[in-house]
């Protein structure tokens, strides 16, 4: 046992949780003050969320709940889409902290927890504009903390806190199942571990996780419209050899995806430290993390893909990255563990300070001013009718006119055999407006008639006079015979 048992242990991590609650309320605080516009996938949660729904699109809906319950309690606004975002990240680092405290010191464990820092896709991505994912993340940590449990003290109750936290994490993103599947095969694959998983209440576990998931995982498979349409991501830029390009994209995707990681251990060799193994548990993680890359180019190869994102990678990183840093600082002494701490904490107000650069100067997304959009929109076309588009406009108009009516950004099929008006928002041609309505189900698009043709111009917040480009198509719908 290695949880903290001193009152100076405990002292200590209570601090160390106070600092990290610390830093996500100055996160919140900070998005509270700057406000401007959502980013992409912030507007879409205002989309998806205004109603409850067991999936939406290709998306699991735990994050859904979540963000719907802050939505329905406070109202859309900037708080109640930023607060449970930077509460499920504190939650990241806190349950980190708590599985590897299990079997490591406790300082250790504070290292390796804050590694996830060095992560860019968590860090600042995530940060910045991340929704699902960061259920995602929440779910890999609490996912750690029971699998390190379950090794440590393999009781009934383990396995059931095993399989919670494996039937919510699949309700979190759906590339979370490599998760538990490469933790268990690791632990299968080493004696000391496969003495706790070989138990008929592993079975117990995965009953569980199958009940919570059923649910949700039927609804998305009796809706597959909707559910497989963003597969057309996976076979993007593949070339003559789509397999041999998606393999190339997951070691480019590693990379870029633990560049700062990779950059602060190589400062700590140069500094003298050296790696030296931990226990069972920590390998166990870091074999995982290996058997989880292995998987990924498995599934590359059998389905010919060719693309990946380094977010989607994300959990393998968060299974290695505590462990390697842990073994960097085994033995690096109070001084050495003092210099990476400052170097942390340096690296935190970094990342406050640009986020609130980029929401205070620039023409980006989150300093366009879409209240403007929304007036122009009521001069231009009086009374407006349901609106088709990127959920970047639409989640944003939301914002500002809850009262309007928004098809939600997959296919819905919800224009099927309905008349009247459409309007249909960035289409810079006619092309593309019918392509948004097919999408949600009118057979004909070229059946429809075009009632106005209208381009906005948008300004941003912090720029003299720039603004930004949006066509739109005011459309009649022919009614279904």
């Amino acid at each position: 046992m290695t949880e903290p048992v001193s009152a100076e242990d405990r002292r200590a991590a209570r601090l160390f949780l106070i600092a990290l609650a610390g830093y996500f309320a100055a996160q919140v605080a900070l998005r509270c003050a700057l406000g401007g516009a959502f980013e992409a996938d912030e507007a879409e949660m205002v989309i998806l969320n205004r109603a409850w729904h067991l999936a939406a699109g290709s998306q699991t809906p735990l994050y859904d709940w979540w963000q719907a319950l802050w939505f329905q309690v406070f109202g859309t606004n900037t708080f109640a889409l930023v607060a449970p975002k930077n509460i499920l990240l504190f939650g990241t680092y806190a349950a980190m902290f708590a599985g590897l405290r299990r079997v490591v010191p406790q300082h250790l464990a504070m290292v390796g927890a804050l590694s996830l820092i060095l992560l860019p896709n968590l860090s600042w991505w995530a940060q910045r504009t991340g929704s699902h994912t960061i259920a995602l993340v929440f779910m890999v940590s609490v996912t750690v903390w029971a699998f390190l449990r379950l090794l440590q003290r393999s009781d009934t109750r383990g396995f059931v806190l095993f399989g919670l936290a494996v039937g919510l994490g699949g309700l979190a993103k759906v590339n979370y199942w490599l998760v538990p599947i490469a933790l268990v095969a690791a632990g299968l694959s080493m004696p000391g571990p496969r003495a706790a998983l070989r138990d008929r209440r592993l079975a117990l576990a995965a009953a569980i996780a199958a009940a919570l998931v059923a649910l949700p995982y039927g609804w998305m498979l009796l809706h597959p419209g909707p559910t497989f349409s963003d597969t057309w991501e996976f076979y993007k830029d593949g070339g003559r050899l789509p397999w041999l390009a998606g393999l190339g994209r997951v070691l480019a995707e590693t990379l870029a995806g633990t560049a700062p990681l990779l950059i602060a251990l190589a400062i700590g060799l140069a500094c003298g430290l050296r790696f030296r193994r931990g226990g069972d548990g920590e390998g166990a993680l870091l074999r995982a993390a290996a058997i989880g890359l292995v998987l990924v180019c498995a599934v590359i190869v059998g389905f010919n893909a060719s693309f990946v994102r380094a977010r989607w990678l994300l959990p393998l990183f968060m299974l290695a990255g505590p462990v390697l840093t842990i073994a960097l600082f085994r033995d690096a002494g109070r001084r050495g563990i003092r210099n990476y701490l400052i170097g942390i904490a340096a690296l935190a107000v970094l990342l406050l300070a640009g986020i609130a650069d980029v929401r205070l100067r620039g023409a980006g997304s989150d300093s366009l001013r879409v209240a403007v959009m929304a007036e122009q929109l009521e001069a231009e076309l009086g009374e407006v009718p349901v609106i088709v588009g990127p959920h970047y406009y639409t989640g944003n108009l939301a914002l500002h006119r809850p009262g309007w009516s928004y098809l939600p950004p997959y296919p819905s099929w919800q224009l099927s055999g309905r008349g009247g008006q459409v309007l249909v928002l960035d289409a810079p041609d006619r092309a593309q407006a019918d392509r948004w309505l097919a999408e949600h189900g009118v057979a004909d698009p070229a059946a429809a008639t075009v009632l106005r043709q209208g381009r906005l111009y948008v300004p941003y917040r912090f720029t003299d006079g720039e603004t930004r480009q949006v066509d739109y198509w005011l459309m009649a719908l022919p009614a279904a015979n």
